[in-house]
């Protein structure tokens, strides 16, 4: 769902609503229930205090928890209404101004500033209608008016914002749970309300000493806390995903866990990768909303768009708004984009990448999480050249140094491999090939033992590209090859081995005849014999089906002419 624009016909409305409501009804307060002698510096205090209580709010569960009612409560208990509006509007212009850079902050001061209003007139009505009257000192009547006072209160704020939430297509339903924390958080503002006010009420500026300004000190330290909880529960996160992709043998597997991972760690939309080559960014992965999605054909020098930037300024960014990096784009990017997370990938002192990671929400990212994924990123480079170096001594041991194909030792997993899947019923047929090049020691004593090699290596080229997907190709041994065919049944492969043959037969080989003095090259036609064998048909057993495609190859191909396909024969 994409964010609204808080501007035009919604705005309008509101600001007539705003003029028609909060003006006007402070107005008529000050007409109707003029402001009282007060103490200054008490009103002073409650605004300052009620101010850091937004700007420095408890987060539970990267939610702001805001508890400035209880310095306000006490100013409406000792000055009435009019008094308690006036300090509450105030609390709310500086909070909402002192984060200017956050956006839609005309739509956020008026809708915050009447939601507010709304809400210190409904619960004075409520507390009024209990009988409790301004500077009350009957304790049960006062904690009765207060109690009916804070629940209206807390109800009305649950509503309009929820309404906020609706207007703004920001919605998120909360569980029974948090609506209950919610309920609660706001009572237990009543007995720390009602503490401040008698002990100004008897004693006067020392309550903010007793009550006030430790209160705060400790949710600033709650805060704190809790950041470094995050930071610790970040960091154990990261640890293990670390230990998920070290475990990890292909290249493919460790990025697209490392961004699927990162993608639910940061709850994050969107995760970019880019990879540096010789001064250039290319897109490698690209992964939307948990979806892989086709990369962009661009390259970003340095400079050139975010990425391009993190390349040339080698450091990290990290955006709140939209606006604060939409004009630094070259390319296309989702409208509904609105934090980056943008860091370099960093090995051996240089770059050779560069991640991003986007979110719908605002403030989505927080300072230390440029920490978290530095260090996570970390875990990822080294685990890339782990699984790099594993692929590359896999595929020279699983594959002939000659030709490039798989050799035997290959060959035999993956042919048991294959049997196994026939056995549980994945595979309804596994098919043979085997072939030998015909009059192949010929070759060699006539034009070299290297001409013998430059054929395998041309005849095995011509095999790999002629081998159906989902299958392999194998050199057996010498001038012998295999190919194993899931899913084949006895005569589909005996027609894919007739077309294979003449394939063969009709491809001049390039040999360098290098007996001769003088080395020249020369163009010659092989031919190839082929036997093929297939299970269930045939056998269950995988070395079976390998020996009955080899007697096949001899017997029905070999004995029989050569140049032919022959099919086992039990």
């Amino acid at each position: 769902m994409k964010s609204m624009k808080l501007n035009g016909r919604p705005l309008l409305l509101l600001s007539l609503l705003w003029i028609l409501v909060v003006p006007t009804g402070i107005v008529y307060l000050l007409s109707t229930q003029p402001i009282p002698e007060v103490n200054w510096l008490w009103v002073g205090l409650s605004v300052l205090l009620g101010f850091l209580s937004i700007y420095y709010p408890i987060i539970y569960k990267r939610k702001p928890v805001i508890l400035f009612v209880w310095f306000t409560l006490p100013m409406f208990l000792l000055y009435g209404l009019t008094t308690e509006l006036i300090i509450t509007q105030m609390i709310i212009a500086i909070g909402v101004l002192a984060r200017l850079k956050t956006g839609d902050i005309l739509f956020r001061l008026l809708y915050n500033s009447l939601a507010y209003f709304v809400l210190s007139v409904c619960s004075a009505i409520a507390f009024f209608m209990t009988g409790a009257e301004i500077g009350e000192m009957a304790f049960g009547s006062l904690v009765f008016g207060v109690l009916v006072y804070q629940l209206v209160y807390s109800v009305g704020y649950d509503w309009i914002f929820k309404l906020y939430g609706i207007i703004t297509n920001r919605m998120r339903l909360d569980t029974v749970k948090e609506t209950l924390l919610h309920y609660f958080r706001m009572i237990i503002a009543v007995p720390l309300a009602l503490a401040l006010y008698f002990i100004l009420f008897h004693y006067g500026v020392i309550g903010y000493l007793l009550v006030g300004i430790p209160f705060f000190f400790m949710t600033l330290l709650l805060r704190m806390n809790r950041q470094t909880d995050d930071l610790n529960a970040y960091i154990q996160s990261a640890g293990k995903i670390g230990q998920q992709l070290a475990k990890m043998t292909t290249e493919e597997s460790v990025i697209e866990e490392f961004m699927t991972k990162t993608a639910a760690l940061f709850e994050a939309d969107y995760v970019y990768l880019f990879d540096h080559y010789d001064g250039w960014l290319e897109p490698t992965h690209f992964f939307e909303k948990g979806k892989k999605v086709n990369v962009p054909q661009v390259r970003l020098a340095k400079g050139e768009g975010i990425a391009g930037r993190i390349l040339s300024d080698k450091h990290s960014f990290l955006y709140s708004r939209r606006e604060q990096w939409i004009q630094q784009t070259i390319t296309p990017v989702p409208e509904e984009i609105e934090s980056l997370l943008c860091i370099p990938l960093i090995r051996h002192q240089g770059i050779v990448g560069v991640l991003l990671l986007g979110s719908k929400k605002k403030d989505a990212f927080k300072d230390f999480h440029l920490n978290v994924l530095d260090l996570l990123s970390s875990y990822f480079i080294v685990a890339v050249e782990k699984a790099v170096y594993i692929e590359h001594a896999e595929q020279e041991s699983n594959r002939c140094a000659l030709t490039g194909l798989y050799n035997y030792r290959f060959l035999e997993q993956r042919l048991e491999s294959e049997m196994a899947f026939l056995s549980r019923g994945i595979h309804k047929h596994v098919a043979v090939v085997m072939l030998d090049i015909d009059h192949f020691k010929d070759v060699n004593d006539t034009y070299g033992h290297e001409s013998g090699n430059l054929i395998l290596q041309q005849f095995a080229n011509l095999l790999q590209n002629k081998c159906p997907e989902g299958s392999i190709v194998a050199r057996y041994g010498g001038e012998e090859f295999v190919y194993i065919l899931p899913d084949y049944t006895k005569e589909a492969a005996l027609e894919f081995a007739e077309a294979l043959r003449i394939e063969i037969q009709q491809t001049k080989m390039r040999v360098e005849n290098d007996l001769a003095c003088i080395i020249n090259e020369k163009q010659v036609e092989l031919t190839s014999s082929v036997g093929v064998s297939a299970a269930p048909q045939d056998t269950d057993e995988a070395m079976t089906l390998l020996r009955n495609a080899d007697r096949a190859l001899y017997i029905g191909a070999k004995q029989a002419g050569r140049n032919r396909v022959g099919g086992y024969v039990k």
